[in-house]
């Protein structure tokens, strides 16, 4: 029994692509490459077909070539770029845990700063971003500050709703245990907004790099952002091309690191 019971898992843990026999990690790798060449052989396919001109958008290959040529100013405006937005995404994350804990076991406090909050979040970065290089002056503390603006609301949304509604079999259970407000709390209410919390820092995570980038525009200072803004200035396309994919990848890697580290936190889930 236990020999079959071993045969049906190994069966299950493999799958099919293309009538290739692969292991589930094996067919993500596979499914990535293979949805990276068909876009590569699409850009190459309508740069040719259009005829357009490298100054708008160059091709693959040379796009690839000012990626090796300038590996090194990538990899250090990308390290700026991050910096701001990993100090950003944590200083949010920490203000909305604290906030939002806040709002759940006191509702006179909710109500009363809610409104300030929203009216905060309403107010366009572009607008406050200035204000903010003024106070603080070029560099990676006004990147940080405009960081935690755009990343803190989803952060503080979904940890909201996930601590105020707990399971309410587990609820009535802890009630009769007479369990106080932070047992509550600590055994019921913030497992249950794990999940909401690993939601709100995938929206977070990529509003992290997209308020880094464009801090970078309006204040100047170094990281991917002003990459782009001088290599466009300057007619570098190919550059330019390789700072926007670099900005995309590094995208997807906070989002897959996120995912990755909620599988790996809510194991216990399944």
């Amino acid at each position: 029994m236990a020999s079959i019971t071993a045969t049906l898992g190994t069966a299950a843990s493999k799958v099919s692509l293309f009538g290739v026999a692969l292991s589930v990690p094996q067919k993500r790798v596979a499914i990535v490459v293979l949805t990276i060449a068909m876009v590569l052989a699409i850009w190459t396919g309508l740069v040719l077909a259009f005829r357009i001109p490298p100054y708008l958008v160059p091709k693959p290959t040379a796009v690839f070539h000012a990626f090796v040529d300038n590996w090194r100013v990538l990899a250090t405006q990308t390290s700026f770029t991050l910096s701001a937005a990993g100090i950003g995404l944590l200083v949010s994350t920490v203000l909305a845990v604290v906030l939002a804990t806040t709002f759940v076991m006191n509702r006179h406090i909710a109500d009363a700063a809610l409104p300030v909050v929203i009216t905060f979040r309403s107010m366009p970065v572009t607008a406050i971003a200035p204000i903010i290089l003024l106070m603080l002056g070029r560099g990676l503390a006004t990147s940080t500050v405009v960081v935690a603006i755009v990343s803190f609301f989803p952060l503080l949304v979904n940890l909201t709703r996930g601590l105020s509604i707990p399971d309410r079999n587990t609820q009535e259970l802890l009630h009769v245990y007479g369990a106080s407000r932070w047992q509550e709390l600590r055994y019921m209410r913030i497992p249950f907004a794990l999940p909401f919390l690993f939601t709100g820092m995938r929206v977070a995570g990529a509003n992290a790099i997209l308020g880094a980038m464009l801090s970078e525009w309006i204040t100047g200072s170094r990281g991917l952002g002003n990459l782009i803004l001088e290599s466009g200035e300057m007619r570098e396309t190919e550059l330019l091309w390789a700072a926007v994919l670099t900005s995309v990848v590094v995208g997807l890697c906070v989002f897959w690191l996120t995912s990755a580290g909620e599988r790996r936190v809510l194991h216990w889930r399944r």
